[in-house]
């Protein structure tokens, strides 16, 4: 999802073609929990999609998939390692609601 330019529009399209009883599996990085770690994830984005193929390092993964109408049952969050901007990572479960 991180390089992805429109990434609401994609979201909602695998909500839609998603059957029912579905499930959406996810592991991305994007928006870290510490605001410091969100400082520099901020002011690296720019130069990090330039020379990553368009990843945004500081994308709210969670509220991303909650907006379109899915419901998400499980979502773990941590850092893969160093540096801390560039892996704050989310992996879940949702659910068409």
């Amino acid at each position: 999802m991180c390089s992805i330019p429109d990434i609401e529009k994609a979201v909602r399209e695998m909500h839609r073609v998603l059957k029912p009883n579905g499930r959406l599996l996810f592991v991305e990085h994007g928006l870290a929990l510490e605001p410091r770690v969100r400082w520099w994830q901020d002011h690296f984005t720019p130069l990090w999609k330039c020379c990553s193929g368009g990843c945004h390092l500081s994308r709210p993964i969670a509220d991303i998939v909650q907006s379109v109408g899915f419901h998400i049952e499980h979502l773990d969050t941590a850092y893969m390692d160093e540096p801390k901007p560039m892996t704050f990572m989310h992996e879940g479960i949702a659910r068409p609601q």
